[in-house]
């Protein structure tokens, strides 16, 4: 079975044979589904290992406030009239 690591640039989890590259940072190896990957990893590894690549916590939601008034309802439109014809159908014949 191939052993599936994550690229530390985007997040994918490729297969480690079939890599498209791999770097060799602090003792340990990176591997990347794309060049581009590897590239940007070269240029600033830094950025992508250690506590500076860990994510953020995402903040928590705001509580919905209680007493707000609920959501107005969209304005009514009213349909025009349809206009009047001045004979119907059947009186053209007499």
């Amino acid at each position: 079975m191939a052993e599936m690591v994550k690229d530390p640039v985007c997040g994918m989890e490729i297969d480690a044979e079939t890599a498209a590259g791999s770097s060799e940072y602090e003792g340990t190896t990176y591997y990347f589904c794309a060049e581009a990957c590897k590239t940007a990893f070269d240029a600033e590894p830094s950025k992508y290992v250690g506590a500076a690549a860990a994510p953020e916590p995402m903040a928590e939601a705001p509580e919905p406030m209680a007493d707000a008034p609920p959501p107005a309802a969209p304005p009514a439109t009213e349909m025009p009239a349809a206009p009047k014809a001045s004979k119907r159908w059947w009186e053209f014949w007499k």
